[in-house]
């Protein structure tokens, strides 16, 4: 075989491997999109740690979320503080405990720059929120999951997130999120139950004894 003939040969191998590892991807993400679209409900135990570079320290927290349809989702902050954040579908609201201080938000405001909970809520098109690609990451470890990459089109307060999802059930068990100041936030995902017997009460925010309640203004 000639160098050039070879040459060929080896661009059009490459370009079949890219062409196939499109396809892949592409039925990956329509996947995940299929599989929480026919979700109406789910909650799980969660645990997070951030890195804050500008601290040089790690934060940890854990805690209990919860999500339902349509656009209603709580997080529950066991630990180190009793944070909420609870939206019923129109408001969001994000009690920080330590300030004694909530913020409450008309969820129209800032849907917009929520991707990632609007996606575990159903409510999301990933390809319409992001640019996906297959992560390379070495410093994620999948455990026989998807890695996959997705860089929002639109503002956003971190520049790239990350997501591990389960190849059996097209479950996100992972989110990885990468701020514009090289922050990175984990956050997994344990005993997930779907579709269980989550009442819509759960979404009404109280506001806790001798908290402050803030209105930010409107866009």
């Amino acid at each position: 075989m000639s160098k050039k003939l070879f040459t060929i040969c080896l661009l059009l191998f490459v370009l079949s491997i890219e062409v196939h590892a499109e396809e892949n991807l592409n039925a990956v993400i329509d996947g995940i999109q299929k599989k929480y679209e026919q979700i109406n409900n789910f909650q799980a135990l969660f645990t997070q740690e951030s890195e804050v570079k500008a601290l040089n320290k790690t934060q940890l927290a854990q805690g209990e979320v919860w999500f339902k349809k349509p656009g209603k989702m709580r997080w529950n902050y066991n630990s180190p503080n009793k944070d909420q954040i609870v939206s019923d579908g129109k408001t969001l609201w994000f009690y920080d405990e330590e300030e004694e201080q909530v913020i409450e938000t008309p969820l129209a405001q800032v849907s917009e720059t929520q991707s990632t909970t609007t996606l575990l809520s159903g409510l999301g098109n990933i390809k319409q929120l992001f640019n996906a690609s297959f992560a390379e990451s070495v410093d994620i470890n999948p455990n026989g999951s998807y890695l996959v990459d997705l860089v929002p089109k639109g503002d956003e307060e971190y520049n790239k997130v990350t997501i591990s999802v389960n190849k059996t059930d097209m479950m996100v068990n992972t989110l990885y999120l990468y701020d514009p100041f090289g922050n990175l936030t984990t956050v997994k995902l344990a005993d997930i139950k779907v579709d269980g017997g989550v009442s819509d009460s759960l979404f009404n925010f109280k506001t806790p004894d001798g908290a402050e309640v803030v209105k930010p203004p409107s866009f």
